[in-house]
């Protein structure tokens, strides 16, 4: 049957989406998973529709207040059974074989700790295929991560090893980039992997966190503070790089937003 595997999603007013992307966990060929549904007091019919499905290995939880997605992920990783996890968000979907194509590597390899594969990136409608992540890094990711390379994260879509009593948690102070700070506490020591597999359908909805261009330039400052007082975790070389790329990313941000003068602010101040 294999090892338990946990999947937490959060989420807030996604009754568009969260049946489809339930239905998606439901015709997994891997069955031996539990899915961990934070609802964060939405206030549209995502509750409804989550009571549509019965299915024992999904567990609810309903948040009266509004707390965002790290302590909506937080509600669901207190409460995990499984010894691997990975996260999946309620727009998105599941491809075939996304959990036994990398629950499989866990088992057959006891030195990788994390999996990955491709994501496939679509339009709203699931119809229309905007680009494909193709990651093929093998080893530890934490330079990978910190200096924003793009090799090996896309965003929350890799499988990690997940022992009880993990004290690991997504950071509450960020509304963006939570799952890269997650990913670069766990992953120092451990190897990662891909396979040359789908695991997760990607839909941009217009609406997503990437796009509020304000938290995410917040949102790496916080970022680039954190690791210049974790010297055990990133050099000086590494800290720099990192203060490049996302000052790149955020002056191009910007600029394509049309605010010339926040890209010159994220470039130099």
């Amino acid at each position: 049957m294999g090892p338990l595997v946990s999947i937490i999603m959060p989420s807030h007013n996604a009754e568009p989406f969260i049946g489809e992307a339930i239905a998606s966990v439901l015709a997994q060929d891997y069955l031996n998973w539990e899915l961990l549904i934070v609802n964060d007091a939405s206030t549209d019919g995502t509750a409804r529709v989550v009571a549509e499905f019965t299915d024992p290995r999904i567990r609810v939880f309903h948040l009266r207040v509004n707390v965002g997605v790290s302590r909506a992920r937080n509600v669901a990783l207190d409460n995990v059974r499984g010894t691997i996890l990975c996260s999946f968000d309620s727009d998105d979907v599941l491809p075939a074989g996304s959990l036994s194509a990398r629950a499989a590597v866990l088992e057959r390899e006891p030195d990788v700790d994390i999996v990955d594969g491709q994501v496939i990136v679509l339009d709203h409608d699931m119809k229309e295929v905007l680009r494909i992540f193709k990651p093929d890094f093998d080893g530890e990711p934490l330079n990978e991560l910190i200096t924003l390379s793009g090799k090996c994260f896309f965003g929350p879509t890799w499988m990690i090893r997940w022992g009880p009593g993990e004290p690991l948690r997504f950071c509450t102070e960020l509304s963006h980039a939570e799952d890269l700070l997650f990913y670069i506490s766990y992953s120092k020591g451990k190897r990662y992997k891909a396979v040359p597999h789908p695991v997760l359908h990607y839909r941009v909805t217009g609406s997503s966190a990437m796009s509020r261009s304000d938290g995410l330039e917040r949102s790496y400052r916080y970022l680039d503070r954190w690791l210049r007082a974790r010297p055990d975790l990133a050099n000086a070389s590494q800290v720099r790089e990192f203060e490049k790329r996302w000052r790149g990313i955020m002056f191009r941000t910007w600029l394509k937003a049309g605010k010339p003068l926040a890209a010159l602010r994220a470039r130099f101040r």
